[in-house]
């Protein structure tokens, strides 16, 4: 019967949950939050969204021919995603003017052209290939374009 009050002894039982206590420590020990945290933090910074770790697209961008005035290009873009309309957009240098494109439109604001799908090659499939060419008047000689950008996405030049 002193078993009986060995329900007092039931309190040390309770130590038993203290080793409960030892769980909750593991679950308080989150190694998985600390992961968690960085891959937030490092996902979260503004430039990684937009870039994502793989660029979104790989360009090629060729001087085809070129005079004293102004030059032809031809700009071939290889998607990593499906597309159902794109917009291509990039910086030549100053002093340079997109005079005529062809397989899209162009619009030119300063130094930033953006080449929009035309209907007949809007869409394109993952992996797969769309390209246009143009015409620029320039002033110089330099024919660089650079931060190409797919549906403001950056573009990783070939």
């Amino acid at each position: 019967e002193a078993s009986g009050p060995s329900g007092p002894s039931e309190p040390s039982a309770p130590s038993a949950p203290s080793s409960r206590t030892a769980p909750p420590s593991r679950t308080a020990d989150p190694t998985p939050e600390p992961d968690p945290e960085p891959q937030g933090t490092s996902s979260g910074a503004p430039a990684v969204p937009g870039d994502d770790a793989p660029a979104a697209c790989v360009v090629d961008h060729d001087v085809l021919n070129q005079w004293a005035e102004g030059y032809q290009a031809a700009v071939t873009v290889t998607t990593r995603h499906a597309l159902d309309g794109w917009r291509v957009a990039f910086t030549v240098p100053e002093g340079h003017r997109v005079t005529h494109m062809w397989d899209a439109s162009v619009h030119q604001t300063g130094g930033r052209v953006t080449a929009v799908a035309a209907d007949y090659n809007a869409k394109v499939a993952a992996g797969a290939r769309l390209s246009f060419g143009f015409l620029t008047a320039r002033q110089g000689t330099d024919t660089r374009a650079y931060d190409f950008a797919l549906n403001g996405r950056v573009c990783e030049v070939a």
